[in-house]
């Protein structure tokens, strides 16, 4: 796994980006900008619906194609933790299956290539 960490946004904000590798090596990883306002939109509004600070989860989309891999959009997922337990927590797989398959009729050539995790802390 190559992991790339986005660094802080706002001061009670961090972001990582985890991106799953396939054989090889990339020469080159773009993450484009829609992306990025995608992860931190997503996080603002969890954020303002919250008064706690809650981690937030979402699922990168993208085509590798001769060394590069562009990561072309992503959605969030629905996710909880356990309050008494950071390491067990919960994600909406129903959810993530039909999202993966809207995303796949709108462009058969988008994979999931990793996954985005935002919050005050990144575990």
């Amino acid at each position: 796994l190559a992991r790339q960490v986005i660094g802080t946004r706002p001061p009670t904000m961090a972001a990582s980006v985890e991106v799953v590798k396939p054989r090889g090596q990339y020469d080159e990883v773009v993450v484009h900008p829609l992306v990025l306002l995608s992860v931190v939109d997503h996080f603002r509004r969890v954020e303002e619906d919250d008064s706690e600070d809650k981690r937030v989860v979402g699922v990168l989309l993208g085509e590798y194609r001769k060394g590069r891999l562009d990561v072309t959009s992503s959605f969030a997922v629905p996710f909880e933790e356990d309050e008494n337990d950071a390491s067990i927590w919960f994600l909406d797989h129903s959810y993530l299956e039909k999202m993966s398959g809207m995303f796949r009729r709108i462009n058969a050539k988008e994979k999931i290539v990793g996954w985005d995790s935002t919050g005050p802390k990144i575990r």
